[in-house]
C-alpha cells in the first residue's frame, strides 16, 4: 500500500476518533462539573477509537488471510498511527484541564474539534483531488452536527 492510501486511512480514522472523543467530552461536561472526569471521558473514548483505526486493519488483514503475519513495518505503523491520533485527539480536550470555567472549556472544545475536523477535511479533499474548502467545511459541519447529537444526550437524561 502506497504511504498517500495510508495517510488517507490515517486520516479518515482521525474523523470518527475526533468527533467521537470531543462529542462525548461534551456531553460528560454537561453531565458532571468535574473536569478530570471529562477529561477521562474523551480520552477513554478517543484511545478506543485511535487503536480501533490504528490496529483493526491489521487484525483485518490477518483473519483474512490466516497465514499472513504483520511485518515489523506493519506494525511500527499502526503504533505510529495510534501515537497520533492519540495526541491529535488530546487537543480538544486540553481546555478542560487548562481553563476552569466549565463554559469557556466547552466552547474553546468544540472550536479546536472543528477546526481539526476542517484542517483534516481539506488535506484529505487534496488528497483525493476534491474541493479542499467544500469538503473541509462538510467534515466540520458533520462534527457540528455530531457535538449537538451528544450536547442533545446529555440534555435529555441529566
Amino acid at each position: 500500500m502506497e504511504l498517500e492510501d495510508k495517510i488517507k486511512e490515517i486520516i479518515f480514522g482521525l474523523f470518527g476518533s475526533i468527533i467521537a472523543s470531543f462529542g462525548v467530552s461534551l456531553g460528560a461536561s454537561f453531565l458532571t462539573t468535574s473536569h478530570t472526569t471529562i477529561l477521562l471521558s474523551g480520552l477513554i473514548v478517543g484511545i478506543a477509537s485511535s487503536f480501533a483505526n490504528a490496529f483493526g486493519p491489521l487484525v483485518l488483514s490477518s483473519q483474512m488471510h490466516s497465514h499472513q503475519t504483520y511485518s515489523r513495518q506493519d506494525f511500527q505503523q499502526a503504533v505510529g498511527s495510534f501515537l497520533l491520533t492519540f495526541v491529535i485527539i488530546g487537543l480538544p480536550l486540553v481546555s478542560y484541564v487548562l481553563i476552569s470555567d466549565l463554559g469557556i472549556a466547552r466552547i474553546i472544545s468544540v472550536i479546536t474539534g472543528l477546526v481539526l475536523l476542517f484542517i483534516f477535511g481539506v488535506h484529505q479533499a487534496q488528497l483525493e483531488r476534491r474541493y479542499p474548502l467544500s469538503y473541509g467545511f462538510s467534515m466540520a459541519l458533520i462534527g457540528a452536527v455530531f457535538a449537538g447529537f451528544f450536547y442533545f444526550l446529555a440534555v435529555l437524561f441529566r
